[in-house]
């Protein structure tokens, strides 16, 4: 109830302060405003006042107040923030919001002495201090002689006067004022003006008169020349070039006709006055200029720049106006003596005033865009052979290039940009990637809406390299390896204060002086960064051990634990179990068979859910089918991503698909021996006999040529380049595109490229010929069993030897004799309806045509392809083509 109370009371001073209304003026509108305040009050859903943006707002109004040189109100401010401090309550930020919300231009109405305002009065201060009671005090208010002058010169008629004077207006005085307050008052004696000279007054009037003359017109009514003294046209002249009013020329440097000399045809003063209105006219265009005001810091030094040369030129003029009033020599009043002086301190100017020109007609130009402008005028000049003008907009660009610097110098030397710089041309992604996406996704080069580089032109070709070097420093950062760089060594110089052609040769084109110290000074910034990088990697990452375990896991280098880890894949597909897609039996097989490696547990084998056949019989008959389900992952610390990219483990991926492809065709090919015919009971003489074995002969020599030109002709040499490019890569970008490279290089020499996608899928065929050759095989073995069954069944006398007389056994037959007991073997084959002859004349055939156009294509792509991988192509199709040769 007392707070209901306090609010209620409160209320209504608030509403008679702001509506000007009360319970007795007007009942009805009083109630009617109370009962809105009330509820918007009691049921606002308002959070309470931030407190650090209030803190915040409040010191930026200090910041504000030192910046427009108001010390005092911003010492004033930080004194009562600081006192507030201790002893404020929950409501002040409240409280401090609201005043913040009344503010009206507290930076350019607040005055100091408001201050004084707010101090209280002292009741009992007593009476003010007076002279009078001072003199009184001490006795001297008697002594009239204590305030009269005091006479330090001789005597003079003109000194008694000013005495006399001082001595009248000395009575007039309130004696109740100091000698010192005295001293500073200024008497009727200061208001006195010397009238001499007034003969030199008016002979500078005649000399005027000629700015305020009326053109006379002759007899025919054209309007005659003002005839003017060559001195004065000098004076408008050099006023006109100092930026100055003047008669003879307008603000744009425009001559008026009205005027000639006395001496010179009409031609040849205006032709004079032609070239100085030009001068004019380009000065006017530098002044404009530096008249406009500048929010961006790199035009505002450009500014400053060429506010500083017209400061330079505008002293030169001043010199030669004192030739003409300090005369010390004889000299000769000239208009084309004044041009030839000048000419040398106009030239570059003029060229200056052409590039703001250039400038200022720009559709949508760019913060550095006067930069570009700047090292093409110097370009230009330097061919034309004008010393003068390459030196002095040379030297213009590097004062305004060392503003753009400063933006590259933090980002290579500490991976930090300027927030709100929207001229640098290197952006940070507004979210925070994942470690393992920073090099790529954090910061990339900033582009145009047409997809150009948003970076000067003469930067263009060191871009990247800034890049790659701030991105080196932020990963360093992230790594804890880090250090600053050592500010007690000179870093190279950007300043090239003139003297180029001394510094490096009249010849020497300004583009490569500019690359030159440009690249000796970036160099000095990434090669610190880079090589630490890189070190890193090597070292504490052990980049080289995780890139072997990766080739002895993809690329199957180690081939007894490639076997093993294949093997247990194969055995479970012609078992026709789901063993084979089994990630966590697949994950823990893996893991045991490539223990000896570093960080074994990072390893993963999964299998494509969504894609899994169905039928594993067809899992069984074909490599296409289940084994590119099978995907192997090695999970890699972030550092060794930002080498090895998602692509490049994609493209790992597909060498680990494919050679496991060929190992399954080998397995098939040898998991079959023959029985030696004394131990079968029986001469293997049949002409399919003789065809199968030639068939498997020659699909051995296939499996076995592919496989030594995969392992000595791709993987060793290209894994051995990979090494030695790595260590010689002068950064992580350099590192990134070796192994990139070699990556890509591997899928295109194994013939597993986006090209040859149609060779590719004829030897994933021959693959599975072995397939269907062994299943034919096994078809013709258990049909020959069944005969021999039947007639020992049949015959009496036949042998007990004859019962069990297999030609082949398997290598798990061996082993295991229950294998597929319980199984029918004969759902899983093919060709089961063809008899042994004709299923191996189709396998035959088949071979011939896919060896044919496998060896036909390489050599076609080879021939018609610039890649780097065509002469392994050419090789691989001549390796095949023995074959092709053997059957001929």
């Amino acid at each position: 109830m007392a707070f209901a109370a306090t609010l209620g009371a409160l209320t209504d001073e608030l509403i008679e302060a702001i509506a000007s209304t009360s319970s007795q003026s007007d009942p009805a509108r009083f109630n009617v405003l109370k009962e809105s305040s009330l509820r918007r009050l009691r049921h606002h859903n308002f959070l309470r006042t931030n407190q650090f943006e209030v803190e915040e707002k409040l010191n930026g109004f200090e910041e504000r107040f030192r910046v427009v040189n108001k010390d005092g109100l911003a010492n004033a401010l930080r004194e009562r923030l600081d006192a507030l401090a201790h002893v404020s309550d929950k409501l002040t930020p409240e409280i401090l919001y609201l005043l913040l919300q009344l503010e009206d231009q507290p930076v350019k109405k607040s005055k100091l002495s408001d201050l004084e305002l707010l101090k209280e009065l002292d009741e009992d201060s007593g009476p003010p201090l007076k002279w009078d009671d001072i003199a009184k005090e001490e006795g001297w208010d008697q002594d009239r002689d204590l305030w009269e002058n005091v006479n330090f010169e001789g005597g003079s008629s003109e000194d008694e006067y000013f005495e006399s004077t001082s001595d009248i207006s000395s009575d007039d005085e309130n004696t109740s004022l100091s000698s010192i307050e005295a001293g500073f008052q200024k008497t009727s004696a200061g208001f006195l003006v010397n009238t001499e000279g007034e003969d030199r007054l008016s002979q500078v009037r005649e000399t005027q008169l000629w700015r305020n003359s009326v053109p006379q017109k002759d007899a025919a009514g054209k309007s005659l020349k003002i005839t003017i003294s060559e001195f004065q046209a000098v004076r408008e002249v050099l006023s006109m070039l100092n930026g100055l009013e003047n008669t003879l020329f307008d603000a744009k440097g425009v001559p008026s006709l009205h005027y000639q000399l006395k001496h010179i045809s009409w031609e040849v003063y205006k032709a004079l006055l032609g070239s100085f209105g030009e001068a004019g006219r380009q000065l006017s265009v530098l002044r404009a200029f530096v008249r406009q005001p500048q929010h961006v810091p790199l035009l505002q030094v450009f500014r400053e720049a060429v506010e500083s040369r017209l400061r330079i030129f505008d002293c030169e003029i001043s010199k030669l106006q004192a030739r003409y009033v300090d005369i010390r020599q004889d000299v000769i009043v000239s208009l084309t003596r004044i041009l030839d002086d000048v000419r040398p301190h106009l030239q570059p100017l003029e060229s200056l005033s052409v590039i703001i020109q250039q400038l200022q007609q720009s559709k949508y130009p760019r913060p550095f865009n006067y930069l570009e402008l700047l090292f093409d005028a110097a370009g230009v000049a330097q061919l034309e052979g004008n010393d003068v003008v390459y030196e002095f907009i040379a030297t213009l660009f590097f004062e305004c290039f060392q503003v753009y610097l400063r933006s590259i110098r933090l980002w290579m030397e500490s991976g930090e940009l300027i927030d709100g710089d929207k001229t640098f041309f290197i952006s940070s992604s507004s979210s925070q990637a994942p470690m393992d996406q920073v090099w790529t996704n954090q910061f990339t080069l900033r582009k145009t809406s047409d997809g150009t580089l948003y970076v000067p032109r003469f930067l263009q070709p060191t871009a990247s390299k800034i890049l790659t070097t701030g991105k080196s420093v932020v990963v360093l950062k992230l790594l804890g390896k880090y250090q600053s760089i050592d500010t007690s060594m000179p870093e190279p110089s950007l300043e090239v204060n003139g003297g180029f052609a001394s510094a490096y040769g009249i010849f020497a084109p300004f583009s490569e002086v500019f690359h030159h110290v440009f690249e000796k000074w970036m160099e000095s910034k990434h090669h610190a960064a880079s090589t630490t990088l890189r070190r890193t990697l090597f070292e504490s990452c052990s980049l080289f051990s995780i890139l072997d375990a990766l080739h002895r896991v993809y690329f199957m280098s180690d081939g007894s634990q490639s076997n093993e880890f294949a093997f247990a894949i194969f055995k479970n597909i012609d078992l026709l179990g789901p063993g084979w897609s089994d990630r966590f039996g697949l994950t823990a097989l893996a893991r045991e068979v490539f223990s000896n490696l570093s960080n074994a547990h990072r390893i993963t084998v999964s299998v494509s859910i969504n894609s899994i056949i169905s039928d594993d019989a067809v899992v069984r008959r074909s490599v296409q089918e289940g084994l590119p389900l099978i995907r192997i992952i090695y999970r890699l610390s972030w550092p060794i991503r930002i080498i090895l990219s998602d692509e490049s483990l994609c493209q790992y991926q597909e060498v680990f698909t494919f050679l496991l492809q060929l190992r399954r065709a080998s397995y098939v090919l040898h998991k079959y021996r023959l029985v030696s015919d004394r131990v079968a009971g029986t001469a293997n003489t049949s002409s399919d006999q003789a065809t199968y074995y030639g068939l498997r002969s020659k699909l051995l020599w296939f499996c076995n040529t592919l496989h030594s030109y995969l392992a000595t002709l791709v993987l060793v040499p290209l894994t051995a380049q990979l090494r030695v490019s790595l260590q010689q890569a002068a950064d992580v970008s350099d590192m990134i595109t070796s192994h990139s490279m070699f990556a890509k290089q591997v899928i295109d020499e194994m013939c597993l490229g986006s090209k040859l996608v149609p060779i590719r899928r004829g030897i994933l065929e021959m693959f599975d010929l072995t397939i269907r050759l062994q299943d034919a095989r096994q078809l013709e073995s258990e049909r020959e069993q069944e005969e021999e069954q039947e007639l020992s069944r049949l015959s009496v006398m036949s042998s007990p030897s004859r019962h069990n007389s297999r030609k082949y056994i398997t290598s798990e037959e061996e082993e295991d004799e229950t294998f597929l007991l319980n199984q029918d073997i004969s759902s899983m084959m093919q060709d089961k309806e063809k008899t042994f002859a004709e299923v191996l004349n189709e396998i035959r055939a088949d071979f011939d045509r896919h060896l044919k156009f496998i060896s036909s294509g390489l050599r076609g792509v080879a021939r018609a392809s610039g890649n780097t991988a065509a002469t392994k192509w050419d090789t691989l199709a001549e390796m095949l083509e023995v074959g092709i040769q053997e059957r001929r």
